[in-house]
Parts: structure tokens; sequence; C-alpha cells
């Protein structure tokens, strides 16, 4: 993980505190600590000196790892909040995560909540072919592709965002059963519209895939000619998805 700017000037403060007392330990004259201490005494708290800094030096260092270790098994123990903004960047592990959790505490829902988890690998699985195919192929236009799908994948991240707002308002802790199982039924109507609307997401994604390998075939063959609407009708379709999803 890197560093932040506190946790830098933590540290260079601390060994900024060290190094001044090991500088004034080099500078000590044992010649002056003779006439004023005499040699026993001046002897004696030179080493007293000398280990008192190894002290601190140990106890101070080792007190700032532990106490960054402590922070970091905080940070990891509190909850994970999810951001919903059309301009923020989702994390897609931190969606599975989330989705995984509700499944434990939701179990009512947790066919849903696997859609969705599936949705994800779902994802990930046409990323990883469209990485290969630029691989495989230096062809102009796949890079447009490829950054429709990441487009595509936020898309996702979002609508299951809603779906998770949906899962939080499922309260299984509620004692009437009959209110409960209102709510449960409402909200799962909910998210299985953003669900379906993933699904259609991700069919486009499948299109864009077929048009990229049929595009790459003809690019192959030498026909320039070629009709490319079909494929920059799904990349823009996608792209636009990214930027003004429908959230209800």
């Amino acid at each position: 993980m890197k560093m932040t700017w506190v946790r830098k000037a933590r540290l260079i403060l601390l060994e900024a505190v060290l190094l001044v007392g090991l500088i004034w330990l080099l500078t000590l004259s044992r010649t002056e600590m003779i006439i004023r201490y005499g040699i026993r005494s001046a002897d004696t708290l030179r080493v007293v000196y000398w280990a008192a800094w190894g002290v601190l030096a140990v106890g101070l260092n080792a007190a700032y790892i532990f106490g960054a270790r402590r922070r970091k098994k905080q940070r990891e123990a509190e909850p994970i909040r999810l951001t919903f903004a059309p301009d923020s960047v989702l994390a897609p592990a931190e969606i599975r995560a989330e989705l995984l959790r509700f499944q434990g505490e939701r179990p009512q829902l947790a066919q849903l909540l696997a859609q969705g988890l599936s949705q994800l690998d779902n994802i990930d699985r046409k990323q990883a072919k469209m990485a290969e195919l630029i691989a495989r192929n230096d062809v102009n236009l796949l890079s447009q592709a490829q950054e429709a799908l990441t487009s595509a994948e936020q898309t996702l991240c979002r609508k299951l965002v809603l779906v998770l707002n949906r899962a939080l308002l499922c309260d299984p802790l509620e004692v009437n059963p009959r209110r409960r199982e209102a709510v449960f039924a409402e909200h799962a109507r909910a998210m299985q519209v953003f669900l379906t609307e993933n699904e259609d997401v991700l069919n486009r994604c499948e299109t864009l895939l077929t048009e990229t390998v049929r595009y790459v075939e003809e690019k192959k063959a030498g026909r320039e000619t070629m009709d490319l609407q079909v494929m920059t009708d799904v990349i823009r379709s996608l792209a636009n998805d990214g930027i003004r999803m429908d959230a209800r």
C-alpha cells in the first residue's frame, strides 16, 4: 500500500529526532566530560547516553511500525462504503465483496446476488478475450473496443450498486413476517430490473467481441471496404451507457 503524506511526515520527524540525538552523541567531547565529571563518571555517562539512544531508536521505530500495522488492520476491518456518482470510478473487487457479504446476510436474495457476481465474472472474461485479441492482432480500432468494455464494466458496477442499495433495505431482522416478505418482494423486483439491464449490456459486449473478430478477419484478408457500422454503434452505445446510466 502506498505511504500517505501523513505517514511520511511522521516517519521523517521520527528519524530526524533520532539523527539529531546521534549527532549530539558523536559531538560529545570525552575530555570535557572527564574535566567536568571525572574519568569514571564520564565513561559511565557515555555508556548511559548511547544505551538510552539505542533504546529510543529501537522503541520509537517499533512503535511506529506496530502503530502503522494497527491502523491498517482498523481500515481493513471497516465496512466498504461504495459511492454512487456518475463521475466516480467503482472498483469491481469492492462490488464483489459487498455482494458476497449480502449473500450471507440476506439468504433470501442469494440467487439475485449470485447473478450480480456472475455478471462481474462475465465481464472479466470478456475483457480477457479482448486483451488477447489486442495482443495477437495489431489492428486499429481495437483499443476503442477495449475502452468500450471498460465503460461497460463501470455500467455493470453502477447497476450493482443499485442492487446493493435495494438489498440493504431488505431487513432480515423484521419481526413481522408479512411486512418482511412484502418488502423483500418489492426490492427483489427492482433488483431483477437492474440485473436484466446488465444482461443487455453483456449481450452488447458479446456482439462487440464477435464484430471485433470479424473486423480482424476482414482486415487480415485485405478487405479495406468493410462495414464497421455495427461495431462502431456498439462501441458508442457501451461508452454512452457508462456516462448516462439511468439510475431509477
